[in-house]
């Protein structure tokens, strides 16, 4: 019930932040949902446009709704679900946030998936210790990567969020 909930409120908080768009600024009702992935996710456009903008729940809403106009086997969910999460994670809603990031990984990544598998699940995990303020928990996932597995681009993403612990994400991603 909480998450059935949670998700009524994560389409009615985009629906706000759609509304509330400039009336010059596309769609995502027009245009955007007949974009293939690909459109979607360019730099000069859509969600990755409002983010260099610094719209932070807009590009997540953005995403959000297309995710929920496209079937799983046409997009890319997993990705999208990350970028929704970071882009909610930027604007302060780290509820949301971690509900988009858990979208992303399954505790089957431990048990059952190979080293990237592996890796995602701490990365994705210990993102989520960032956002909920545990520190000991962050730096038990980076103590197990250490020992577990080689360095790389999600371990030192990590390894700065650590570094600057105490700023919000935004900042400790820059």
């Amino acid at each position: 019930m909480k998450t059935f909930l949670l998700i009524i409120a994560c389409i009615g908080f985009n629906l706000l932040c759609l509304a509330q768009w400039d009336s010059d600024k596309p769609s995502i009702f027009g245009d955007w949902e007949t974009y293939t992935q690909k459109e979607f996710d360019a730099d000069t456009c859509c969600w990755r446009k409002l983010a260099n903008e610094q719209q932070y729940q807009q590009a997540a809403a953005a995403i959000t709704l297309y995710l929920f106009s496209h079937k799983r086997k046409e997009v890319n969910w997993h990705s999208l679900n990350w970028h929704a999460g970071q882009m909610y994670a930027k604007a302060g809603l780290n509820k949301l946030a971690k509900t988009h990031f858990k979208n992303t990984y399954s505790i089957f990544y431990i048990w059952f998936g190979n080293e990237d598998a592996k890796t995602w699940y701490y990365y994705a995990k210990g993102t989520e210790a960032f956002l909920d303020g545990n520190k000991n928990k962050l730096e038990d996932i980076l103590n197990k990567w250490e020992r577990r597995y080689p360095a790389d681009k999600n371990y030192e993403a990590l390894k700065k969020l650590l570094s600057n612990w105490g700023e919000d994400y935004v900042t400790a991603t820059l």
